[in-house]
């Protein structure tokens, strides 16, 4: 039956008698050729995802009938009574072919050796191809499929199938690249914000349990041979029926094996050994390869001339060429002859000669794991997968180390050519639209009215000067200023809850497109600090949220009793440890406290509006314990007539009144368009804009009149407004950030911005 899988002839063109219906339906098993894209081809790119797997059903492939399945034989062995050596039955001429017996038609008695034959053929519970196949999606509901073509819902991404190639492989690897570091515009972005930006290896649940499922069938295939993964016929994974006794060498293209009578289908997968091997061959040579000819890749190989480390690589490569040859490794292993402890022994000598001094010690582990499967070693095959899966680890780790001391030796060349690499990389960025800078020239405007309208002074150290008398240099750096504090506390787009949108080591092919199309109302300018400005605006929020918190702790210190006959206690807020109060409410605050002041973008999947509704009723669970605490502790203030109460002491049970006072207070404000909200709001934004404009303006680099003088004295910073006090540090570090990203945004685009184009008006 080996003849099956190997048949390149289209099996609707072969010459063949017509035969009764139930004969389709008593076969036993169905193999059919994938049909393009194959399995190999099939990424995990969304964007590249084929169709479900489709199987051919043509009665021509039908390979011939059991005697159905007993106690002894399974539905895959071959018959007793077939030969040692089956020819395929697609061959015409094939003289060991019994012909298969008709089913007469109603009326015509048939012998009874001819009946004896039928009955186990006519079994009531052996599925047809009608039941085993589900109709396809583009046919009408109830229709039967085609007879020739019927799609199974198999996702060529599932998990259920192991990949072909190894998880870590030199096109995963790539990213890691100098040159694509380069030319990552995101990447180098980021590195701007954190001089010690580093990679780190991802260890992600979902790849760990891909890199698990490859593994295992890895040694699966060198134990058994086998590359088996089957389905239910509605493409749900199901326990493996193995058909490699049908199909004994492993197809270069995935073969789909039909089971109608466990209504299974097995997909008998390529080798993945070969690919394993040449992976393994790709990625060692790009470790040893230098990326340019005047940077060496690994901080151990600075000592010696470019000449010496040239002639070196090239003796390494042809060494690494020799002891991984593919052919040679797959005739040593069928014949069971191939002992992995001498590559391994060439590979870590060359690794050592790359690596940091800390990996020596891994390096030498594996060259150990790899020494005992040797002959007499008492290693099997099972060390020696681990021994391979450890090496390509080793080796992910050593390209993470090339890439982050690339990343410090480039730094004052990337930091030097960000501003004129970030202005090019948005001119030229895809899909910009008819008017590419619509909502900046709309965003810059809002801001600068809202600066003249409200008569904006800028405070200097000498004196004050009026918006309008500013020049337009200083009145630009001030709208883009104002700009980005107002997009941090009034964002023009629902703010996502999750984790950051963009990804530092994502594909720079990646980057640019989706991130516009997701937040399309923020300015065009401003495309690789989305994520940023997202993580600002939450954490304004949060501390907008305390900010209310503690103006809640002070309403109920001077609220009135439920006794209207005690008398009432002055009690000053100022002798209140705030800070006592603002520790206990971070502490006891829930995950992203200041939600209720964002517009949050709901997802559409319906798992992930179930998590969001479940993280929305943990935040009002955490605000009540936070309400609760804040009136225990203005009720044991009011008990102890305004004394400090410390953190350590035991709180007892608030009470009722205030704890109703509190509870409602909280209700009604926390709200995004609460009066009270709004107001609170605005205030804490004007005390962030102030401190910014201060930093960037005043005391930075950026001067309005002349430069700053050596030695000339600082302002003061200016007083916060009255309840602001404990959150100085919070505003103090949330301007900083707000500080540093402006200061970046206009390094790049200041000159555009002081074009006629979008300022003519001012």
């Amino acid at each position: 039956m080996d003849d099956i899988a190997q048949q390149s002839i289209p099996l609707h063109s072969l010459p063949r008698k017509r035969k009764a219906d139930s004969d389709d339906c008593d076969s036993t098993d169905i193999v059919c050729s994938q049909p393009p894209p194959s399995i190999h081809q099939l990424a995990p790119n969304p964007s590249k995802l084929p169709a479900p797997l489709s199987v051919q059903t043509n009665t021509a492939s039908l390979w011939p009938p059991e005697d159905g399945p007993s106690a002894n034989n399974s539905p895959l062995e071959p018959s007793s009574s077939s030969s040692s050596s089956p020819t395929s039955p697609l061959k015409p001429d094939s003289p060991s072919r019994t012909k298969r017996p008709r089913i007469e038609e109603a009326g015509i008695p048939t012998s009874p050796k001819s009946r004896k034959k039928l009955e186990p053929k006519l079994n009531k519970d052996a599925p047809s191809l009608a039941e085993l196949c589900p109709t396809s999606p583009t046919s009408p509901t109830g229709s039967l499929p085609s007879p020739s073509r019927i799609v199974i819902p198999i996702d060529p991404c599932s998990p259920h199938i192991p990949v072909r190639n190894p998880p870590i492989n030199k096109d995963t690897l790539k990213e890691l690249d100098l040159e694509a570091i380069l030319r990552n515009p995101q990447l180098r972005h980021d590195f701007l914000f954190d001089s010690g930006l580093q990679f780190r290896a991802a260890a992600s649940r979902r790849k760990r349990e891909q890199a698990d499922t490859y593994w295992r069938a890895v040694l699966t295939e060198l134990e058994s041979g086998c590359t088996c993964v089957t389905f239910d016929t509605h493409g749900k994974p199901s326990g493996c029926v193995c058909v490699c006794r049908r199909l004994p060498t492993p197809p270069a293209d995935p073969i789909i094996a039909c089971l109608p009578l466990r209504r299974r289908l097995t997909l008998r997968m390529p080798s993945r050994i070969r690919p394993l091997l040449h992976e393994l061959l790709l990625v060692l040579l790009s470790i040893i390869s230098p990326q340019t000819p005047l940077v060496s890749t690994s901080p151990q190989s600075g000592r010696i001339s470019l000449q010496q480390r040239r002639k070196q690589q090239q003796e390494q490569a042809q060494s690494l060429r020799a002891v991984l040859d593919v052919e040679l490794i797959e005739q040593e292993m069928r014949h069971g002859l191939f002992d992995p402890s001498g590559a391994f022994e060439v590979i870590g000598q060359i690794l050592k000669a790359h690596c940091a001094p800390m990996r020596d010690q891994a390096v030498d582990a594996m060259v150990q794991l790899a020494k005992t499967c040797a002959p007499c070693g008492g290693g099997g095959k099972a060390d020696a997968v681990r021994a391979i899966r450890e090496c390509f680890e080793l080796l992910e780790l050593m390209k993470l180390d090339i890439a982050n001391h690339q990343m410090q030796t480039y730094r004052p060349l990337i930091i030097h050519t960000s501003p004129g690499f970030e202005l090019r990389t948005f001119k030229e960025r895809p899909n910009c639209g008819q008017a590419p800078l619509g909502i900046t020239e709309q965003w810059l405007a809002s801001a600068h009215r809202r600066l003249a309208d409200s008569e904006y002074r800028l405070t200097l150290p000498d004196r004050p000067l009026s918006f309008k008398t500013l020049g337009k240099r200083s009145r630009v750096i001030l709208s883009v200023i104002e700009g980005l504090v107002d997009l941090i506390f009034n964002p023009p787009s629902p703010v996502p809850l999750t984790s950051p949108i963009v990804t530092t080591t994502s594909p720079s092919h990646q980057l640019i497109p989706n991130i516009v199309t997701q937040l399309p109302d923020y300015p065009e300018t401003l495309f690789l600090d989305h994520s940023r400005l997202i993580q600002l605006t939450k954490d304004a929020a949060d501390v907008m949220s305390v900010y209310l918190l503690l103006m809640l702790h002070r309403q109920l210190l001077v609220s009135s009793y439920q006794d209207p006959s005690l008398p009432r206690r002055e009690i000053n807020t100022e002798d209140v440890d705030m800070q006592v109060i603002k520790k206990e409410i971070l502490e006891l605050a829930p995950r992203n406290i200041g939600r209720c002041f964002l517009r949050v973008r709901h997802s559409s999947d319906p798992q992930s509006s179930q998590a969001e509704t479940r993280e929305f009723e943990k935040w009002k669970s955490g605000m009540q314990s936070v309400v609760l605490q804040i009136a225990s502790r203005a009720s044991e203030t009011r008990r102890s007539s305004g004394a400090i109460v410390s953190s350590n002491c035991s709180v007892r049970a608030p009470e009722p009144h205030l704890l109703k006072v509190a509870e409602s207070w909280s209700e009604k404000h926390f709200k995004l368009e609460s009066p009270l909200s709004t107001l609170m709001r605005d205030r804490l934004r004007d005390a962030v804009l102030e401190t910014v404009v201060q930093t960037v303006l005043v005391r930075g680099s950026i001067s309005p009149v002349t430069p700053a003088v050596s030695g000339s004295p600082q302002p003061a910073p200016r007083k916060l407004a009255t309840g602001m006090e404990p959150l100085a540090p919070e505003i103090r570090q949330l301007s900083e950030r707000l500080s540093k990203l402006a200061v970046l945004h206009l390094n790049v685009y200041q000159t555009m911005y002081e074009q006629d184009d979008f300022s003519e008006e001012w």
